[in-house]
C-alpha cells in the first residue's frame, strides 16, 4: 500500500505558493506516493491534467460564510476516507485548518509558511495553535527569522527554497528596444501604481514593459496608463500559464511589490539570466545579498525605481550579462528543482515507517 500525502491550500490560484505546491505534489506522485490536494475554495488556475496524472483535487465551496457546515462535513469526510500519513499545509489559513484537523485525525503535519508577514486577523489563532505542527517549513531565512523572532512559531523550523526550473539554453539580449518583463497579477500588494509612475518618469526613453498577470477586469490599470501617457511603453498581456518565451525575449525584469514571500517571478527571471530590479523587502534582499543578480529600490518609491531601471538600461551589454550570470548561479546552486524536491522528500520520509521509507532518487 502506497503512502499518502495530502496538501491543504486556501485555493489553487496561479500564485507562487500554489505553483510550488503543484510542483511538490507532482514530484511525490512520481515517487509512488498517493497524493490528494484539498483546496478550501473553488478556485483553479491549473490544468485539468492533474487528475490524468493521478493527482486527485477536491474543491470546497468558495463562500464559507454560507457553506460552513457543508464544507466542514466534506472536509472531514475527505480526510477520513483518504487517511493521510502526512498533511502539508501551504499558507496561513490552510495551516490553521491543518492544525485543527490534526487533533481529530492524528496525522503528521508539515506547515509551509510562504510569506514573512501574516494578516492581523489570523495572527492570534495562528500563534495560539503554533505548537501543533510536527514541522514548520519556510521558503526563506528572512521569514524564519521574523516568525521565530516574534514568537509566532511553536518550534524551530527549517528552510526549503522554492523549486525553480532552470533552462538549459543560453538567453541572448538582442532587442532594438529595451524590453522589461513584469510577472505579477494585479493585486494590491504588487503595487503596480508605483511601477506605472516610474515608467512615466522615463517615458522619453525607448523601452517597453510586458506585464504578465491577471488584470481581474479592473478598470484602473488601463485608466492609469492613459492618464500617465505611458501607453506606448506598457503591454498588458494578461495571465500566461507559460512565461518561458516572454522571459527569453526580455532584457531585464521588474517586481514592484511591497509584500512578498519568496517571489517565483524574481527567481525565474534569474534562472533565465535576466537582471532584476525589485523592491527592497526581506526575502528579495536575501536573494540579492547572496548574488549580484539585480538592484533593489526603496519600496513604494517611484523615483528610486525609475533610477534603478535607468541604471540597468544604461549598462553595457556585457555588464548586464554578468549580472544575469550571477543571478543564474545562485538559482543553480540553491533553487534547482532536484535539490529542493529531495529536501522535501527527506523531510516527508522522516515521518514514514522506517522499513518502507522512499529512497531519494
Amino acid at each position: 500500500m502506497n503512502h499518502r500525502v495530502m496538501f491543504l491550500t486556501p485555493a489553487l490560484g496561479k500564485g507562487g505558493a500554489e505553483t510550488q505546491l503543484i510542483k511538490v505534489a507532482r514530484f511525490l506522485k512520481h515517487q509512488n506516493i498517493d497524493v490528494l490536494i484539498v483546496s478550501l475554495k473553488q478556485i483553479n488556475d491549473f490544468p485539468a491534467s492533474l487528475k490524468e496524472e493521478g493527482i486527485e483535487v477536491v474543491f470546497l465551496r468558495t463562500n464559507w460564510l454560507y457553506s460552513f457546515i457543508p464544507n466542514l462535513y466534506s472536509l472531514l469526510k475527505v480526510v477520513r476516507n483518504f487517511k493521510p500519513d502526512v498533511v502539508i499545509s501551504f499558507m496561513f489559513i490552510a495551516i490553521i485548518v491543518g492544525r485543527l484537523l490534526k487533533q481529530q485525525f492524528n496525522f503528521k503535519l508539515i506547515s509551509s509558511i510562504r510569506a514573512s508577514r501574516i494578516d492581523r486577523k489570523w495572527s492570534a489563532i495562528f500563534k495560539l495553535t503554533s505548537g501543533l505542527d510536527d514541522s514548520v517549513v519556510y521558503n526563506s531565512n528572512a521569514s524564519k527569522e521574523i516568525f521565530e523572532g516574534n514568537g509566532m512559531a511553536g518550534r524551530k523550523g527549517i528552510v526549503i527554497r522554492n523549486a525553480i526550473t532552470v533552462p538549459n539554453f543560453p538567453t541572448i539580449l538582442s532587442n532594438s528596444t529595451f524590453k522589461w518583463i513584469s510577472i505579477a497579477h494585479f493585486r494590491v500588494d504588487k503595487d503596480y501604481p508605483t511601477l506605472f509612475k516610474a515608467i512615466s518618469l522615463l517615458k522619453e526613453i525607448n523601452f517597453k514593459v510586458d506585464i504578465l498577470g491577471h488584470v481581474y477586469n479592473l478598470d484602473w490599470p488601463l485608466r492609469s496608463i492613459l492618464e500617465l501617457g505611458i501607453q506606448d511603453h506598457v503591454n498588458l498581456l494578461g495571465f500566461k500559464a507559460n512565461t518561458s518565451d516572454y522571459l527569453k525575449r526580455s532584457d531585464a525584469s521588474i517586481l514592484s511589490s511591497f509584500s512578498e514571500g519568496m517571489p517565483n517571478a524574481v527567481l525565474e527571471s534569474m534562472a533565465y539570466s535576466k537582471p532584476v530590479v525589485a523592491s527592497d523587502i526581506d526575502c528579495i534582499a536575501e536573494i540579492f545579498g547572496a548574488s549580484n543578480g539585480g538592484l533593489l529600490f526603496k519600496t513604494g518609491d517611484a523615483e528610486d525605481l525609475a533610477s534603478k531601471m535607468l541604471v540597468i538600461m544604461q549598462m553595457g551589454e556585457e555588464e548586464r550579462r554578468e549580472m544575469g550570470r550571477s543571478g543564474r548561479d545562485i538559482i543553480d546552486r540553491t533553487f534547482e528543482e532536484n535539490i529542493v524536491f529531495n529536501q522535501w522528500l527527506t523531510l516527508i520520509n522522516s515521518y514514514l515507517p522506517q522499513e518502507s521509507n522512499m529512497v531519494n532518487p
